[in-house]
């Protein structure tokens, strides 16, 4: 896409102002200003190349919600799509007027070839609705009220649609009470007429007017879209990134990894949060060529494939740089003067999206699909991080929300789940370690919180011991309403169990207790052959073996001899591997 010669000037302010205008709100007006154009006319306008490659997508499909926003002036785009690694279509948009809740344009909603396509692919298919400004008249008026929801069941019963998706934005605090009460009414009626349909919004990253009441929406919302970028934006007075891993500075408190644990400390689900990926650049006039920097003027936006394309010549390796505090990849030149350029690579994507397998959401949202035009690196992040059957951990640095340099922060309560193969155990080291003592605290468990086995529970300054669990690993922080420290720092490791056996997984096997004191009791159903029991510790040693005679399906052992710790036990016959079984000692 080429360099749009619309720009909103703002006053140099500080980051945390309230009239921070979205990525959403600023394309789509640049875009109206331009006029509704033909598709042809679009693929002009952005430079289209069809991409000629496909990804083969991993295992049988996507284990997370791929939500993917298709803007209006997308184009051809939507041919270069890879439908197997995408679960949702958001078609933008229904722009609303105010003050009828009809629509100003609903851009070929009826007839785009995109939603064809994701029909044809098994992709659901959401409408988004933007409210944008007349927020007041819109809310206080129930014929428009009642309009604006008619229309939209309308339009998704006549497209075959699956959902409808709420961007309201820079809707004033006092209005924020009428936004949920209309919210609440759109709900009822959309999912009475639309049994099975799926009401998803937009959320703020920051609710900076504390309208997004998470208990009241997640009464009436499906599926929570958190616009995980923005964090910086043409207005800003300091250059950084879009979406920050973590804080760039001390001074400024927000970043995805904030975003997301204010909203469990909230209340939304984690099976019901997405969390949006930036497609798109944003570039400033700096001070310096060295990140943080102050800006000295306002901030363009780009397309991923824009900088790709690096026309102008300046987004080369030599130019490109790591923040080291929010991991914020950037280019930075000088062209009569230093400019510094924000944009997620490859690197930082598989960080974003370790994170949301660690924080164990739903999935991810895209702004905006296309915008990686002519190129297929950013699928293949997907297809990596994503597709089923996918390792998740192999060795990583796990940071608490505050990141490698900051502290964390007050009311948190979240956790994080480390996942390993079937044959594989997860191994903790920490290399720093600060709570605020007897108030702030790290629990580890062996499994999922809750239902895991607690493996030890943590708080003050001592560095606690190396940490061994199976193949699933989870971490609960919380922190209460005030005093915070420098946090945690720990090395996360998956690594295999050698025990070189056929695996049969059609016998189901109990054993309990688990963790065992000094019996282990077994379960299973009788065999006509001896089954074989064996103990292997973590290193792959065999450390006892047994016999469950034949017709006989329950069997104790004594464990009582076991070095504490964690244990596989295998059962075998006619040396065949019937099933195994982590246990704790």
């Amino acid at each position: 896409m080429i360099k749009r010669s619309v720009f909103y000037i703002f006053l140099l302010i500080p980051v945390t102002i309230f009239s921070q205008t979205s990525i959403h709100m600023e394309e789509a007006a640049d875009y109206r200003d331009l006029g509704f154009k033909s598709i042809k006319e679009y693929d002009d306008l952005h430079g289209f190349e069809f991409l000629d490659d496909a990804v083969e997508v991993s295992g049988s499909g996507l284990d997370k919600i791929v939500f993917g926003y298709h803007p209006f002036w997308g184009g051809s785009n939507y041919l270069n799509y890879q439908w197997g690694l995408m679960s949702d279509l958001c078609y933008f948009s229904y722009d609303v007027d105010p003050e009828t809740g009809e629509p100003t344009s609903f851009y070929s909603w009826l007839t785009s070839p995109a939603i064809d396509s994701a029909f044809a692919h098994d992709v659901r298919v959401h409408l988004c609705v933007t409210l944008f400004s007349g927020q007041s008249i819109f809310f206080n008026n129930p014929q428009a009220r009642e309009t604006l929801t008619n229309n939209l069941i309308d339009l998704v019963k006549q497209r075959g649609a699956h959902g409808v998706n709420l961007d309201f934005e820079a809707v004033p605090a006092s209005q924020g009470p009428n936004m949920l009460d209309y919210i609440a009414e759109f709900s009822t009626a959309f999912h009475d007429s639309l049994p099975g349909g799926i009401l998803s919004i937009a959320m703020p990253a920051v609710d900076w007017s504390g309208i997004f009441d998470v208990g009241v929406l997640n009464q009436y919302i499906d599926l929570f879209m958190i616009m995980g970028y923005d964090y910086y934006w043409n207005g800003s007075s300091q250059a950084g990134p879009i979406d920050p891993h973590y804080s760039m500075t001390s001074g400024y408190n927000y970043n995805v990894s904030r975003t997301i644990s204010y909203y469990q400390s909230e209340g939304m689900p984690l099976e019901k949060m997405l969390i949006g990926v930036p497609y798109y650049a944003r570039e400033w006039p700096t001070a310096s060529g060295i990140a943080p920097s102050s800006t000295t003027g306002n901030g363009s936006a780009y397309t991923w494939a824009n900088i790709m394309n690096n026309t102008s010549g300046n987004y080369i390796p030599e130019n490109k740089h790591i923040e080291p505090n929010s991991f914020g990849p950037y280019y930075a030149y000088y062209d009569n003067g230093w400019y510094q350029c924000f944009l997620n690579d490859v690197n930082s994507l598989e960080r974003r999206y370790e994170m949301v397998n660690y924080r164990g959401l739903a999935g991810i949202g895209i702004w905006a699909l296309g915008y990686d035009n002519g190129y297929i690196e950013l699928w293949e992040v997907i297809n990596e991080s994503f597709a089923q059957g996918t390792q998740i951990t192999m060795y990583d640095t796990l940071y608490d929300s505050g990141g490698p340099s900051w502290n964390y922060y007050d009311d948190e309560d979240y956790t994080l789940t480390i996942h390993g193969l079937d044959d594989e155990a997860i191994r903790l080291e920490f290399t720093q370690f600060n709570l605020e003592t007897g108030y702030d605290s790290l629990w580890v468990y062996d499994g999922y919180y809750p239902g895991g086995y607690l493996l030890g529970g943590y708080t003050g300054s001592n560095l606690p011991p190396v940490i061994m669990s199976s193949e699933l690993m989870t971490l609960r922080f919380r922190s209460d309403h005030n005093t915070t420290a420098p946090g945690w720092t720990a090395l996360v490791e998956s690594f295999l169990i050698s025990v070189k056996e056929v695996k049969n997984p059609l016998v189901d096997m109990k054993i309990y207790p688990n963790p065992a004191s000094t019996k282990l009791n077994l379960e299973l159903q009788p065999f006509n052959s001896p089954v074989l029991v064996r103990i292997y510790d973590l290193q792959g040693r065999m450390i006892t073996t047994d016999n469950i005679p034949p017709g006989t399906g329950t069997m104790q052992t004594d464990v009582s001899t076991l070095v504490p710790g964690i244990y596989l036990l295998v059962l075998s016959n006619d040396n065949q591997r019937l099933c195994k079984k982590i246990f704790i000692y």
